[in-house]
């Protein structure tokens, strides 16, 4: 490819600020989900593995989109971990505030973003 020196500065720019908006959605991601890990730990949750926390805090937001109770969802959190139906709880809560907040303050009942 022959690319003339004005067309240089123009295509490096191109490709600077598509690379820009390629590493901009991960920075954004990994700040919520240390966020999540940090204020977990706040709360004495112990976390043995970051990847399976993260990932089960989006499920929450998955079985919420799919109008699962989060009482529920608590519930199901003390029987397949080892936290408390409080640590549970708060750990739906953290879920919702980093990953799902159209669902805060919607404990209890049937969960619905339009409800």
């Amino acid at each position: 490819m022959n690319v003339r020196p004005t067309h240089w500065s123009t295509s490096c720019a191109v490709l600077l600020s598509a690379a820009a908006m390629l590493f901009m959605a991960p920075a954004s991601a990994d700040t919520t989900d240390d966020a999540v890990i940090s204020t977990l730990a706040n709360q004495g949750i112990v976390i043995t593995d970051r990847d399976t926390t993260i990932a089960t805090a989006h499920q929450v937001c998955d079985s919420l989109d799919k109008h699962t109770k989060s009482a529920v969802l608590a519930v199901r959190l003390v029987r397949d971990t080892d936290l408390s139906l409080s640590q549970s709880s708060y750990f739906i809560g953290v879920a919702m505030s980093a990953y799902c907040p159209q669902y805060k303050g919607r404990t209890g009942s049937t969960q619905s973003p339009g409800a």
